[in-house]
């Protein structure tokens, strides 16, 4: 493992919290430790710590500020970045500096693979580097890339000093790459012991869900979530994304009256342009109408944030879902928008990572996802079929991404077709305990002429609280 040079160190006097040294003076180097902070425990005040730190000189505080803003994915927000660090020295700079300079640099230009391999060579040699392993860590996740994020994760566990802060969130982060690997049993005990030490860490109490959700256990989900209820009440808007997860639970088991309270109370409380915000609010509200639940006017709450969010393709994922919610709105005009943008973006290699994944499948998924909320279910089948074993390129979670699988096997039931069987059965054999996958054969049983109440029925045997307005989708 190497360390910064002999002449860096004697050069640069201060260090961070994590024992690297850093160009700034001492006022600098306590604000950039609150926001390397800040940022690790998706802390609420991270927002005001961005808006002191951007007064910083510090120039490893003006690269973490910047990729923090690219977060955000809009054309306003990259060109922010870019001028943060554009100004900057590389000459004044140490190694690690540099190294997070390019990675910054590279992020903006849409060259996600080059900054993620830039982050992976600095912390081989610096794992001390807690805020480049997190910027590793969500970069390798949205890249679909979990082999590398484990691995890059495992590596710097096995460097890491136990005298230095925030040890568990190591453990959380490495929970949920275990998950994503589905290593379950050894990512719950990681994740379990991150939060028994770091009760407000809700990226490991996340990763913990994710553990739960994946293994069909949601009484035990509902729980945990339940019991780290005062740190989510006082978190940042992540907290939203853990309460999704709690709505997954209840809407698994047919709890529809209590998963909508929790999208009108926690989930979605108010209109959002958030990202995040906004995935999670289609993806709950398609997956309670696929299972024929009544949203009433909740999907009106979503104009305003998906159309801000037009324009910038450097979240294929993001745009899946505003594709569904432009066609559920009758959008259609914005909705053409959105698809012709992102086939501009995926135009040589102008797009970079995003523009890749575009070609790969992701135009593919937002054109089935759009036609499927117009009801155009013939088309979205074929657009969903056509790419249904890629849409991992995508990134998101394995939970995150069941919504594409959902919406394929709706069409396939719309289209009453003899693949909406196999579909369903195959969705009971991974779940086989799911209250919810026995509804999904009903519906299938039921869109190709058979009877499906003795689906129902099992579905009620596991757990399926019976509600007498829901329907087949057919």
């Amino acid at each position: 493992m190497s360390t910064c040079s002999k002449a860096e160190r004697d050069e640069v006097t201060h260090t961070d919290t994590w024992g690297l040294t850093m160009n700034g003076n001492p006022d600098e180097i306590g604000l950039h430790n609150k926001l390397v902070d800040d940022y690790l425990m998706l802390s609420p005040g991270l927002p005001q710590t961005m808006e002191s730190a951007s007064l910083s000189e510090a120039p490893l505080t003006k690269c973490l500020l910047a990729q923090l803003v690219l977060m955000a994915n809009t054309a306003d927000t990259t060109t922010a970045a870019a001028t943060l660090v554009s100004r900057m020295d590389s000459r004044s700079l140490n190694s690690r500096e540099r190294m997070h300079l390019q990675a910054v640099v590279r992020q903006a230009s849409g060259d996600t693979k080059g900054a993620s391999d830039v982050l992976d060579n600095l912390v081989r040699s610096l794992p001390f580097d807690v805020a480049a392993l997190r910027l590793l860590h969500f970069s390798l996740f949205n890249q679909g890339r979990i082999t590398d994020m484990l691995r890059s994760i495992d590596e710097a566990r096995q460097h890491w000093s136990t005298g230095l802060p925030r040890k568990s969130l190591l453990d959380g982060m490495y929970s949920f790459a275990l998950c994503e690997s589905g290593r379950f049993a050894s990512a719950e005990q990681f994740g379990r012991d991150a939060v028994s030490k770091t009760p407000n860490d809700l990226w490991s109490v996340h990763s913990v869900a994710h553990v739960l959700e994946m293994q069909g256990r949601w009484d035990s989900g509902v729980r945990w979530i339940r019991a780290s209820d005062d740190a989510l009440q006082v978190g940042s808007s992540f907290s939203g994304h853990v309460w999704w997860h709690l709505a997954l639970y209840l809407l698994e088991c047919g709890r529809h009256d209590q998963a909508l309270a929790l999208f009108d109370d926690l989930v979605y409380p108010i209109p959002s342009i958030e990202g995040l915000a906004l995935t999670n609010a289609v993806a709950l509200l398609c997956r309670l109408e696929f299972v024929g639940v009544d949203v009433g006017a909740r999907w009106e709450r979503l104009t305003e944030g998906v159309s801000h969010r037009l324009g910038h393709h450097t979240q294929p994922f993001n745009d899946c879902h505003y594709a569904y919610a432009l066609g559920r709105l009758g959008k259609t005009d914005k909705l053409a928008d959105l698809l012709t943008g992102m086939a501009k973006w995926a135009e040589g290699n102008a797009g970079g990572h995003a523009g890749e994944v575009i070609r790969q499948c992701g135009l593919a998924v937002a054109k089935g996802m759009g036609d499927l909320g117009q009801g155009k279910n013939d088309l979205a089948r074929n657009h969903l079929a056509e790419v249904n074993h890629s849409w991992w390129r995508l990134g998101g979670s394995a939970a995150q991404r069941d919504l594409f699988t959902q919406a394929l096997l709706r069409a396939e039931i719309h289209c009453r077709t003899e693949e909406s069987n196999d579909l369903a059965a195959a969705r009971v054999k991974a779940r086989p305990k799911s209250p919810q996958a026995k509804i999904w054969e009903a519906f299938a049983v039921e869109a190709t002429g058979g009877d499906g109440s003795s689906a129902k029925a099992e579905a009620i045997a596991l757990g399926w609280e019976p509600d007498s307005d829901l329907k087949s989708p057919t």
